[in-house]
């Protein structure tokens, strides 16, 4: 497991999605939406932060 704990970065992920939408920066919104689900997928199926991150990112563009 990472020395980030899934819970914080969920939370910091959510924060960063408010803020974006706050702001009208989607960039950072979409950095949040993904941040929120590398961190469910790293809790959920035990994947490193890194694979999680990168299969959030990758599940985030396949949808866009």
């Amino acid at each position: 497991m990472s020395e980030k704990s899934p819970p914080l970065e969920d939370l910091k992920g959510k924060v960063k999605e408010a803020w974006g939408a706050l702001s009208d920066d989607e960039e950072l919104s979409d950095e949040g939406e993904i941040q929120q689900l590398a961190a469910r997928l790293e809790k959920g199926q035990g994947l490193s932060a890194e694979q999680a991150q990168r299969q959030a990112e990758k599940t985030f563009n396949d949808r866009r």
